[in-house]
């Protein structure tokens, strides 16, 4: 793979973005000795969430709480403090905010981006939203019997607001499209709508059964469709990729009959771990994701209503389901998996810690007669 790529942003800019492959990490707390234990990993991109409604909890726009502010003020300097960079996803519906009233809606949550911009300068990579073409919202059509594409139109117009927002705060802050699960209509509706111009960084969420082939033939398909709309040199993220014990056992009806005899919990460790690095060795083959931050550091099954999955999963005495969920340590979040291990023993951001800045030159075809 290319160590940077080249892309004209507009007439008068030119992005030139470091393409080596890097592993950040999802993390949803962050006390200071799991944040410890994975800058022991050699990561420095961490993806983590702030809900929009636990800051404004009222109706009234611009109000907003002290206190989880003053949470997020020691957040960020300790991430500041411990050298990891923040990818802050911003979503959840305040009060008073539905599809209802989406652009009243989306011009409110311009304005909150554009305040959370200037109050944390230190923050150069906002998420706008986690795959709000599905869930976690309404405000673009999901559960409103909207289609998928005109969704993606609906995102494009928040964009259209929000980004301006976010870089008259802060010009030295990114935006990333907010991770999508749907790989095919959403995005091609958010250019459609004309949001090229309104994101800097392309950005999907990959699950499925096997792992490998949906984190990479989702991506290309991705990346095909911004090539499409003249936006292939755009960086593309991939900021959920994982799996859990659920998912085996929903996906291949465990407990089976091994040969030879095995385990669930021994298997679900070791194909956690085989898929990660399948995965990892697939981008780096490629050079599909410049950042991958997978889901994640301590997250527990996300298919513990499902009865056999508690009952038929074969796990040792005192472990439960979520011992082998996401996470890549045990549900105490201290305890490592094999995967956190074999990171540990791998080091597969040592080419970006070794230099992680670059010096080069470039060339570039113009896509205007205008000099950058």
């Amino acid at each position: 793979p290319k160590q940077v790529n080249v892309y004209q942003r507009s007439p008068t800019e030119l992005v030139v973005w470091d393409a080596r492959p890097e592993l950040g990490m999802g993390m949803h707390e962050m006390p200071d000795e799991q944040i410890d234990r994975v800058r022991e990993l050699g990561v420095r991109f961490v993806r983590h969430t702030l809900y929009w409604y636990q800051v404004e909890k009222t109706e009234e726009p611009g109000k907003y709480d002290a206190e989880h502010l003053a949470q997020w003020d020691d957040l960020v300097r300790r991430c500041e403090r411990q050298g990891l960079v923040l990818v802050v996803v911003v979503h959840g519906n305040p009060p008073g905010v539905s599809f209802a009233n989406r652009q009243a809606g989306y011009r409110r949550f311009a304005n909150f981006m554009g305040d959370m911009a200037k109050r944390y300068p230190q923050i150069r990579y906002w998420e706008l939203w986690n795959e709000m073409e599905v869930a976690f919202t309404d405000l673009f059509g999901a559960r409103n019997g909207v289609p998928m594409r005109e969704r993606g139109r609906l995102y494009a117009e928040m964009l259209k607001l929000a980004f301006p927002k976010i870089k008259a705060a802060n010009p030295e802050a990114w935006v990333l499209v907010g991770g999508m699960s749907d790989t095919d209509e959403f995005p091609r509706g958010i250019y459609e709508g004309g949001g090229r111009e309104y994101f800097d960084l392309m950005n999907i969420h990959t699950y499925g059964v096997p792992v490998m082939w949906s984190f990479s033939a989702r991506g290309q398909r991705v990346r095909k469709i911004m090539e499409e709309f003249g936006d292939g040199d755009k960086p593309l993220w991939n900021t959920e990729f994982g799996i859990d014990a659920g998912n085996f056992v929903g996906a291949w009806s465990y407990p089976h009959s091994w040969t030879p005899p095995q385990k669930d919990d021994a298997f679900f460790d070791a194909e956690q771990r085989r898929q990660w690095e399948a995965c990892l060795e697939k981008n780096r083959e490629l050079g599909l994701y410049a950042k991958v931050l997978p889901y994640q550091f301590l997250a527990g099954n996300e298919r513990d209503d499902d009865k056999q999955i508690k009952e038929r999963a074969q796990l040792p005495p005192g472990m439960t389901i979520d011992d082998y969920g996401f996470g890549i340590v045990r549900s105490d979040g201290k305890t490592p998996r094999p995967t956190y291990d074999w990171l540990l023993e791998q080091r597969v951001n040592r080419p970006i810690e070794q230099a992680p800045n670059l010096a080069t030159d470039v060339r570039f075809r113009p896509t205007t007669k205008a000099v950058p």
